[in-house]
């Protein structure tokens, strides 16, 4: 008998735990194949602009992520009491939806007047000298409001495998209008930002086919009291997810203000590191709606949390260990040797990124069980992460490493108080 069906008979799992296991071996082969076109797009306009504006480009794109952080709790929301109610109460599902379009709309208007009125401090704050990309990033982040809504609305109704090509599809999409916008018309940075609005108006009408069965059911009230019950779950799930984004995307924005003239080789580490990230932060995908199920049905099974874990580890920290052994010839491969002076950065980053996957899918597991003390080390982190940079910035490298101390805090605190907290628990 072959030691790998030894271990599986000794785990000993239920068919949930294999549906689980099915579920992500899919999501990963999918998800993975839509970031190598992600990544092939970073690849293409690196090439395509020259490394301030390439710089720019990131710097513009995590800012953006960073000013619609607060609503990422959306997509938690959504995802959650999309499983409460079920396939069976899609005319409640819908109106849930609408209750939501509802209320992004007047966000969005709102978003776009405050974006026009602090177009001049973007504009110096940033070291851009145009208005126009300025312009096309606020536009792309008021259309995107709407994207989440559709999207966890899908995960949430367990049809995530149909999500996940959604995904994929929409990067090989942005590929091909980056070809036509950037390379052949030479569009530069306008144009490559213009890639993300095009995507996003695309994904969203294929989002409301793929919801067509729930779109047809009339509006049903929705059970009393769910919206005290949701700003009240939002909450720590608003603070998860800004202080999340920040650590993600801050790094970059504070290169951009602070060194300009470095902020493309920053971005080209950045881009590359977050690869230890993004491959195993699918796993999530399939965590959370499982998770959130389980605490609805009353019930935690931990072994779900582990191996996801190992599943992160495994695939971050094997990306973070070959940025490690070959980082200039990655860099040299992908980017063209003008960015190898980017080769300590990708070193750096790539371990930062391993670190921050196994801390978002400790985040993940516990605010499906509604347990939040981990913000505590989260925002810590986060505030020492820019306290630090705000003091000593004099080189890429030295915010390099000061993201990594701060995101190695921020897991070693994470998780030494999830296993104090399950050693505790009844």
């Amino acid at each position: 008998m072959s030691i790998i069906k030894q271990f599986w008979l000794r785990l000993n799992p239920s068919q949930k735990m294999v549906s689980f296991l099915q579920t992500n071996f899919l999501i990963v082969i999918i998800l993975n194949s839509g970031n190598f076109f992600s990544y092939l797009f970073q690849l293409i306009i690196a090439r395509s602009l020259s490394t301030t504006d390439y710089g720019s480009f990131n710097a513009l794109v995590s800012f953006k992520m960073m000013v619609l952080a607060p609503l990422g709790v959306i997509p938690f929301i959504i995802t959650r009491y999309t499983v409460r109610l079920n396939a069976n109460q899609l005319d409640q599902v819908k109106m849930l939806m609408w209750k939501f379009f509802q209320g992004l709309l007047i966000i969005g208007i709102a978003l776009l007047i405050i974006g026009l009125l602090a177009l001049p401090w973007l504009k110096s704050y940033l070291h851009i000298h145009s208005n126009t990309p300025l312009l096309i990033a606020i536009i792309t982040a008021v259309v995107s409001l709407f994207a989440p809504i559709l999207g966890a609305t899908l995960q949430g109704l367990h049809r995530i495998i149909v999500s996940s090509w959604v995904g994929t599809s929409s990067t090989i999409i942005r590929v091909m209008l980056t070809l036509i916008l950037v390379t052949w018309l030479g569009w530069g940075i306008n144009g490559a930002l213009l890639t993300g609005l095009m995507t996003t108006i695309i994904v969203l009408g294929w989002c409301l086919w793929l919801l067509r069965d729930v779109l047809r059911q009339p509006l049903a009230p929705l059970p009393p009291g769910i919206f005290r019950e949701m700003a009240r779950y939002a909450v720590p799930v608003a603070l998860f997810t800004i202080f999340s984004s920040y650590a993600n995307n801050i790094d970059l924005v504070l290169v951009q203000h602070y060194l300009p003239e470095d902020s493309g080789f920053y971005a080209t580490a950045t881009i590359l590191g977050k690869i230890a990230f993004f491959v195993p932060a699918v796993l999530v995908m399939v965590l959370f709606p499982e998770a959130a199920k389980n605490q609805e049905e009353g019930e935690e099974n931990p072994r779900f949390l582990w191996i996801t874990l190992w599943g992160t580890a495994l695939l971050g920290g094997g990306v973070a260990l070959i940025c490690n052994l070959f980082p200039e010839w990655i860099i040299a491969l992908l980017f063209g040797r003008q960015y190898v002076e980017s080769a300590p950065l990708l070193q750096i980053i790539s371990i930062a990124m391993a670190l921050l996957a196994l801390s978002n899918v400790l985040f993940t597991y516990n605010l499906a069980h509604f347990r939040y003390g981990f913000l505590w080390f989260l925002a810590g982190g986060v505030g020492l992460l820019y306290s630090l940079i705000y003091f000593f910035h004099d080189t890429p490298l030295i915010i390099a490493q000061i993201l990594l101390l701060s995101i190695a805090l921020i897991f070693m605190g994470t998780l030494g108080w999830y296993v104090v907290i399950v050693s505790t628990e009844p």
